[in-house]
């Protein structure tokens, strides 16, 4: 071992101890997370806390409250789609903060891989529930990722509510319920003693009752808030015709309440209209949605010729891809990589060596692995700690033929919350069948075999989880994979062609669609007027457009082919 190896030994300890040092750091509201990765939220503009690795176990374990924390990765359309939700989310129980932070991760920043892995973090978008207190992922709760802001306040209510049943925290509210053996003396138990009012909420057997006394938090000086049944005796005489139903008292005096109607989203400012001792104004919270600034949108229609030059397969998109799809997707799990799964590793590796032939390095490196993967074949299995390992060594075998560090090409969005990742895998896929369709022209191949490798990678490794179950219910229901539709090589292109647009009509007109590149189906006329034959597409002509277009790949440019170019003059 020379002197510069030592000092490369001595550089990468000194750089895990100062990791280690720096992973104690506590997040906060205004907290930039590190990571090049784009991020759905704004730190210190939408009340979501932002974690990663550095302050991660530091924030969340070990606290006198509870986190509901997010577990994302930008490029995951369904975790664009779900942002929205939930950052209003987090804008209308931002009132709960005393109780519970709101907080999220990006999982597809590689600093954060390890993080998401260790939570059990299987796809995206997920939400976990972890206790106060909590002291390990064994802890958290997973929550269902709606796209219902009610529904969302709704199951964080039940998990603090059902915390609270379980520990009685002293200095959480008093959420218990008032039924008709209680007291009215009770009414008052464990409320601050400086409010004068109380608002009893009636309600039958569901958590509206919770989310009120929570929504009431902020004012809990000036009105208390209880949870109580019809039967309550304070209440019981009120002839309730419906429910929920809102009923305040005057501090000492429940005979005759100040206020008495069923519970509207109006209901807390009118409650709060009554408080006339208050020396400060009181204010509810007011969500205004996010303004998000993009690229001037080119009409497609009338300037044809500009939107042409947008469209086209590019090599480097392509290979950006393929390493999230190997790399990040793969070791996710962060455990073993076994039988179905493993099998759906091999197939997909091995269709890439032998399909993605503009890349030549890369696909020496498709190879090295599907090599290294048959030399395990008969275990059916490794640990994704190994096949990082080798990846990661193949990666540099080869001078590392994927291009991290270069931006998205055609696959670039307006703004970066568009396209990117997804976009280069539909790109790497439609390639991949052309390349195998000119080889049935030579030899007779398996059409089924491409169509079924791509499916059995998006079916176990693909991140974005609704993304993969509707890829499950396409190819097995909607639009079947199976020999019936794919007999000859051109099908092949055919199938995942027409599989796509269906993709593109569902997803057509949602909010993750990017307003210059939007979901139609495709080639659109400006790109291919011959491929329409009154008002339909040509399948002939659609067949050559499709061929033209990816097998016309535009290569990647490496910096160091351009000096040696300059270099040979």
């Amino acid at each position: 071992m020379d002197l510069l190896d030592k000092m490369r030994i001595l550089a990468l300890i000194l750089l895990l101890y100062s990791w280690h040092s720096v992973t104690a750091l506590l997040s906060s509201m205004r907290y930039n997370p590190i990571g090049s990765h784009p991020k759905l939220y704004t730190p210190g503009v939408d009340p979501i806390m932002h974690l990663d690795a550095l302050t991660f176990d530091q924030t969340v374990f070990g606290q006198s409250q509870a986190f509901m924390v997010e577990f994302y990765a930008d490029w995951c359309g369904h975790c664009r789609g779900f942002s929205t939700f939930f950052r209003e989310f987090a804008h209308i129980v931002e009132a709960w903060d005393s109780l519970v932070s709101i907080a999220a991760i990006n999982c597809a920043d590689m600093e954060n891989m390890e993080v998401c892995s260790k939570q059990g973090i299987s796809g995206y978008p997920m939400s976990k529930y972890y206790p106060r207190n909590a002291r390990s992922s064994r802890d958290a709760l997973l929550l269902d990722t709606v796209h219902s802001v009610p529904r969302l306040k709704s199951q964080l209510a039940r998990m603090i509510l059902n915390e609270y049943n379980r520990y009685r925290y002293p200095d959480w509210p008093n959420f218990q319920m008032l039924y008709s053996r209680a007291t009215e003396n009770s009414l008052w138990d464990k409320q601050s003693p400086y409010a004068n009012l109380i608002a009893v909420f009636v309600e039958q057997y569901d958590n509206l009752g919770t989310q009120f006394i929570l929504d009431m938090l902020p004012y809990k000086n000036e009105v208390a808030a209880r949870r109580a049944m019809s039967s309550f005796s304070a209440v019981r005489n009120m002839r309730i015709a419906s429910y929920p139903f809102v009923i305040v008292f005057r501090r000492g005096n429940q005979d005759e309440p100040v206020y008495a109607k069923p519970y509207t989203y109006d209901t807390i400012d009118e409650i709060l209209d009554l408080v006339s001792s208050h020396s400060r104004p009181i204010t509810t919270t007011t969500y205004t949605p996010p303004t998000t600034t993009h690229a001037p949108v080119i009409d497609c229609e009338q300037y044809p010729e500009r939107c042409r030059s947008m469209f086209y397969a590019s090599e480097t998109d392509m290979l950006k891809s393929m390493r999230m799809a190997l790399l990040d997707e793969v070791i996710r799990s962060n455990g073993l990589i076994s039988y179905g799964n493993f099998t759906a590793l091999f197939n997909f590796v091995d269709l890439l060596a032998e399909m993605l032939k503009n890349s030549q390095r890369a696909r020496l490196l498709f190879q090295q692995l599907r090599q290294f993967l048959f030399s395990r074949f008969s275990q059916q299995y490794i640990s994704t700690q190994e096949w990082e390992r080798q990846f990661l060594n193949v990666e540099r075998l080869y001078d590392h033929p994927f291009p991290t560090n270069a931006s998205w090409q055609h696959c670039k969005g307006t703004s970066p919350e568009f396209r990117g990742y997804t976009c280069g895998l539909w790109t790497a896929f439609h390639a991949i069948t052309v390349h195998a369709y000119m080889d049935t022209i030579k030899e007779n191949i398996d059409p089924l075999k491409p169509l079924n490798s791509i499916k059995g990678w998006v079916e176990s490794f693909f991140g974005c989880i609704h993304c993969r179950q509707h890829f499950r219910k396409m190819t097995t229901r909607t639009f079947p994979l199976n020999s019936k539709r794919v007999r000859r090589g051109r099908d092949m292109v055919f199938y995942l062609w027409r599989a796509h647009n269906i993709v593109n009509a569902r997803l057509h007109g949602d909010t993750t669609e990017d307003p210059q590149f939007e979901k139609r189906q495709f080639p659109p006329a400006f790109l291919c007027p011959t491929c329409y034959s009154g008002g339909q597409f040509s399948r002939r002509q659609v067949r050559n457009f499709l061929l033209r277009y990816y097998g016309g790949i535009k290569p990647h440019y490496r910096l160091s082919h351009y000096r040696r170019k300059i270099s040979r003059g």
